[in-house]
């Protein structure tokens, strides 16, 4: 069954850079280039509550894991600290020497971690925000940096045309995965932790084993940047968004898109699943916020869903899925059991014990 659009969130006064569901769902955090960040309500009316502090653009806002606290990173260099409530700020520190583009609570809130245009990654105490860590290595803007569920390794994406992998430990690179035409731009760790998705400047989605170092699953899907990615929770979809105005769901046990998502006027640039994975957002350049049912989970056969392009009744957003025609020739039948064996290879892959990382070259 194909997404559903729930509702429109309006409130930000220029584009949105990023959002993040609360922990147990009844919030929505957004950051904007109108300096601002946005607390929704998802109870009752959408009640919107505004914290300003920053000088300059918010590029990245998040929820700690138990919801007690807020973090947002701006372009005036900072980090602030939030109470997702109607009190506010709680502290700022400076974090970096250029636009902090990315910030993230390690798994169990102690720390703090940042991505900034000066190159470097830092790592920081949630309470007294004191300097811990850094991650030095790249030779360009850091897009984004994220922490493994575990807490032990951190992943990141540079201009520099790498993402490198970082023990949380010894701050020393563990591995580099280079692209020889685009660069990462966003990335998200898959629920098992084994596996790192990076979208990049060219549209292109890769999906690394970090076990093997290899390249497991490769997109082409969208014809400009893909400016985030979010995994389901269940861990078989990626949701991705994109200069180029679309979104899409891609279907890891398949190994291809299942929709293609549209209604946002100009670039999207954040997407995120709810923590039950019932529910996603979008939002963008046209300074909304979509709210979404997900539906596809309830797929059980991708051959069963309509063909032709599906309008929601309460707005312009349009979904198109991809489907396959019922073939029973030997060659089908043998791509049928190829792709079976490939899923319960990536299911088996994902078995969420804590893994091992062996010290690597680039590649």
């Amino acid at each position: 069954m194909e997404p559903s659009l729930l509702k429109q969130l309006k409130g930000h006064k220029n584009s949105i850079t990023a959002l993040h569901f609360s922990p147990n769902e009844h919030q929505i955090a957004t950051s904007s280039l109108d300096n601002s960040v946005l607390l929704w309500d998802l109870r009752g009316c959408m009640r919107s509550y505004r914290f300003q502090g920053h000088d300059e653009a918010v590029m990245d806002v998040t929820f700690s894991p138990t919801g007690k606290y807020m973090a947002s990173a701006s372009r005036d260099k900072t980090v602030r600290l939030w109470v997702p409530t109607v009190t506010g700020s709680t502290g700022m520190f400076k974090a970096h020497s250029q636009t902090v583009r990315s910030v993230q609570f390690s798994p169990d809130s102690t720390k703090i971690l940042t991505a900034s245009d000066d190159k470097i990654v830092k790592l920081w105490s949630s309470e007294k925000h004191k300097f811990l860590a850094s991650f030095v290595g790249h030779t360009n803007w850091v897009r984004c940096a994220r922490i493994s569920n575990d807490g032990s390794v951190i992943a990141s994406s540079s201009d520099d045309k790498t993402t490198k992998l970082w023990s949380i430990d010894t701050a020393e690179c563990i591995h580099t995965y280079k692209d020889q035409k685009g660069h990462g731009i966003c990335l998200a760790w898959h629920p098992s932790g084994c596996y790192v998705a990076v979208g990049t400047s060219h549209g292109n989605v890769k999906l690394y084993d970090i076990r093997t170092h290899n390249l497991v699953q490769y997109y082409s899907i969208h014809s400009d940047a893909v400016t985030n990615v979010a995994f389901h929770p269940s861990g078989s979809y990626i949701l991705t968004s994109s200069k180029d105005g679309k979104m899409k769901i891609l279907d890891l046990l398949e190994g291809h898109p299942i929709f293609t998502l549209s209604g946002h006027t100009g670039g999207v640039n954040a997407v995120g699943f709810s923590t039950n994975g019932d529910s996603f957002a979008t939002a963008g350049d046209d300074k909304l916020v979509f709210l979404w049912k997900t539906n596809f989970t309830e797929l059980q056969n991708d051959e069963n869903v309509p063909q032709n392009p599906v309008k929601t009744a309460s707005q312009s957003s349009k979904i198109s899925s991809k489907t396959a025609t019922q073939d029973w020739s030997l060659s089908s039948v043998t791509s049928k059991y190829q792709v079976t064996i490939q899923k319960l290879e990536f299911r088996d892959n994902c078995n969420p014990i804590r893994y091992m990382i062996k010290r690597s070259a680039s590649f």
